[in-house]
């Protein structure tokens, strides 16, 4: 799990804050990946400093420029609360629910790439791109797997 701290101005900190915004377009700079943390700073442009203030979101899920939609280099974040880790304080144990939910959604979101791999893969070869069908062929293939991988632990987890 990577902690990834982000410049974030006002107006987009308190939708944020609020619970409006879930959220976050950026550019893929930085290696996401679902369950990374994300550490919000609230930087105000007007004076040209941070204010002190910060949130922390966990990544949920991601479109990158492989997805529907996205504009290359880029890449939508989907977050929510942050799921304590097993290292975290004692004040704040991880719970074997909580670790069982974040296997299913990892599973679930590793899913979802895959279909969308797939699918993309099976528009290239009827286009005769046959290297690009290839690459979101394995692309897929490995989605596939991550999500075997994480649907496989999460009923280890509840199982106890």
């Amino acid at each position: 799990m990577t902690r990834h701290e982000l410049k974030t101005w006002p107006q987009y900190f308190a939708a944020v804050r609020s619970g409006k915004k879930r959220f976050e377009i950026r550019r893929n700079d930085r290696e996401f990946k679902v369950g990374d943390v994300l550490v919000l700073r609230e930087f105000d442009p007007a004076e040209d400093a941070y204010t002190g203030q910060t949130e922390e979101r966990q990544i949920t899920f991601l479109l990158s420029e492989e997805d529907y939609g996205v504009i290359h280099g880029f890449v939508a974040i989907g977050f929510g609360d942050v799921v304590h880790h097993p290292d975290a304080p004692e004040d704040h144990p991880l719970t074997a629910a909580e670790l069982a939910e974040w296997h299913e959604t990892a599973a679930a979101n590793a899913a979802l790439r895959g279909e969308e791999a797939r699918r993309v893969s099976k528009s290239y070869v009827a286009t005769n791109m046959s290297v690009a069908a290839d690459r979101h062929g394995a692309v897929a293939a490995l989605a596939e797997t991550e999500a075997a991988f994480h649907a496989a632990a999460a009923r280890i987890v509840r199982k106890g």
